[in-house]
């Protein structure tokens, strides 16, 4: 995008390719959550890691100049104690962007452009692609790990539920059984650059 602008502008063509198969394998039906017991009893098990690998599709709904925009295509996270980098790709599995977030701050690199710095990542996606993603919220969430009301982070049960965090609304809606850990997660939250911003991210691999 001057820069912003011209970023800002950009931005919808360069993800117009994810408009399409990606978001097919985000509707299949969820299984059915596990049992009473089976939840409880996975969730008091499952530890919190430091380092993990991450791969599944991501669907994001959003407004720009009051019209509704969506992209939906796949993502790479992987994470360990220097910071969380994140690879989004369209459905030919061409990566797109890079998001890099460390002690430094947070960098964005979109396909064929100058990679772009600042402090704020939220603040750096909205600007660049017209939305944001929780990036700091999502290095617990991913992992079955929500802080709400200013508590110590607290192991989600597995199972279908609501809960509300950092201006998030999230939908737990299925898990993967053995190991215990989110299948599907649903983002909603209302911005005043964005409007409503919904996202749905589906984990198909853990490593």
């Amino acid at each position: 995008m001057p820069s912003n602008t011209r970023l800002s502008l950009l931005a919808p063509a360069i993800f117009c390719t994810l408009l399409s198969t990606g978001c097919a394998s985000l509707n299949k039906q969820a299984p059915a959550p596990a049992t009473a017991a089976t939840s409880t009893a996975s969730a008091s098990t499952r530890q919190y890691q430091q380092q993990i690998q991450i791969s599944g599709k991501i669907s994001i709904q959003y407004q720009q100049g009051d019209k509704p925009q969506g992209q939906h295509g796949s993502f790479e996270w992987e994470q360990d104690a220097q910071g969380i980098r994140i690879n989004l790709l369209s459905p030919l599995d061409q990566t797109v962007a890079r998001i890099t977030v460390n002690a430094q701050g947070a960098t964005l690199e979109l396909d064929g452009k100058a990679p772009r710095t600042a402090s704020d990542l939220d603040q750096l996606l909205q600007e660049t692609l017209g939305w944001s993603l929780p990036v700091a919220g999502l290095r617990d969430w991913l992992q079955g790990f929500v802080t709400v009301d200013g508590k110590p982070a607290t192991t989600v049960k597995a199972e279908d539920q609501t809960l509300t965090t950092q201006g998030w609304k999230l939908r737990y809606a299925s898990w993967h059984e053995q190991p215990s850990f989110p299948k599907r997660i649903d983002l909603q939250r209302y911005t005043e650059q964005a409007g409503d911003v919904s996202i749905r991210i589906v984990v198909n691999e853990w490593k």
